[in-house]
């Protein structure tokens, strides 16, 4: 667009911003975009909206469901359970607020903003949304098949009921798992 810049026609679009203006990577022929199609643009929506609703609907069961009379493995398993759709809802949230970035918030802007958003404040904290959801949602479900596994070696589930020594160690098992999604995140 700048008259008093001119670029070759092959540095047109080709992710290096060559003119003071941005218009040889912002213009209507590069389509620049958080999500580069329809189909993610969708795709996004519908995961993001289906991961809020169903994981808040589990997590409002699931949390309703806890009674004195569960043995020690049927404790640690809904409450590892739980722990994965927190994970999950947290990726929810994080789909949700890419989506309205996308198309709301930027829309065909992105291009021109694409630097502040990359660097903003808002930017960096649904990246750490995404991570400690996919890290709750990954070592919960370790820990649940490892349980499982327990189990089965043992013959069956364990049949006791849930003592304080119980609700520590699955006390400890939740916060080590809500502790290090965070570190690594």
């Amino acid at each position: 667009d700048s008259r008093e810049q001119v670029i070759p026609i092959t540095e047109k679009c080709d992710g290096n911003i060559d003119c003071q203006d941005l218009s040889d990577e912002c213009n209507s022929d590069c389509g620049k975009d958080i999500l580069q199609n329809r189909f993610l643009k969708v795709l996004c929506w519908v995961l993001a909206l289906l991961a809020i609703v169903l994981n808040l609907t589990t997590i409002f069961k699931t949390s309703t469901d806890f009674n004195d009379k569960m043995s020690k493995a049927a404790l640690n398993n809904k409450m590892l359970i739980l722990l994965i759709n927190i994970g999950d809802l947290l990726t929810g949230v994080y789909l949700l607020n890419i989506a309205v970035m996308d198309t709301i918030v930027y829309g065909s802007n992105y291009c021109t903003e694409q630097l502040e958003w990359l660097t903003s404040a808002h930017y960096s904290l649904i990246g750490v949304i995404s991570t400690v959801g996919y890290q709750i949602s990954l070592v919960s479900m370790t820990n649940l098949g490892l349980a499982r596994l327990a189990e089965i070696k043992n013959g069956s589930m364990i049949s006791y009921r849930v003592n304080k020594r119980a609700l520590l160690s699955i006390f400890l098992l939740v916060t080590s798992i809500v502790l290090m999604s965070v570190i690594i995140a």
